[in-house]
């Protein structure tokens, strides 16, 4: 006895949602790009460039984004970010990865909720999920940032408010 398997339906991708999402990650990089202070096209790139160290201006360039200096820390102390930059040095590995991880949870907020008044805005509100913390404290850590990024995708599919 043989068993009909039924006809399998090809796979056709949507052309136009594929360059939606092309163009959305070119912005992205460009976002990137400019608020790290360094041309990056891939996450290889961000890599090699938190292993040369980040410069400092990162931070300013955060703070234009309406992040304020006490939210930006846990980056980096105030008292070493002057030592830094009166010196002509770059953040540490550790700083710039800290910075990095920001920057991402700034981009992917700003891209959900339309625009960085908005993004900031979420990001220090408080969040019965973390405990009545805001996402930017959470972010504090690696781990945490995972969970507001997950938060983020949850409320883009639709599975959370």
């Amino acid at each position: 006895m043989e068993i009909a398997m039924p006809a399998r339906a090809a796979f056709r991708p949507d052309p136009v949602l594929i360059r939606r999402a092309t163009v959305r990650e070119g912005e992205r990089r460009s976002r990137q790009s400019d608020l790290l202070g360094a041309p990056v096209s891939s996450d290889y790139d961000i890599v090699k460039e938190v292993a040369k160290g980040l410069d400092p201006g990162v931070i300013t360039r955060l703070t234009d984004e309406g992040l304020t200096r006490r939210e930006l820390e846990f980056v980096i102390p105030p008292r070493t970010l002057t030592h830094r930059i009166k010196n002509g040095e770059r953040l540490s590995t550790d700083e710039s990865e800290r910075s990095v991880r920001l920057v991402n949870l700034l981009l992917q907020a700003e891209q959900l909720l339309g625009g960085k008044e908005a993004a900031t805005a979420w990001l220090r509100q408080p969040l019965r999920r973390f405990d009545g913390r805001s996402a930017l404290e959470v972010a504090r850590t690696e781990q945490g940032a995972r969970l507001v990024e997950e938060l983020l995708i949850q409320i883009e599919e639709g599975y959370a408010a």
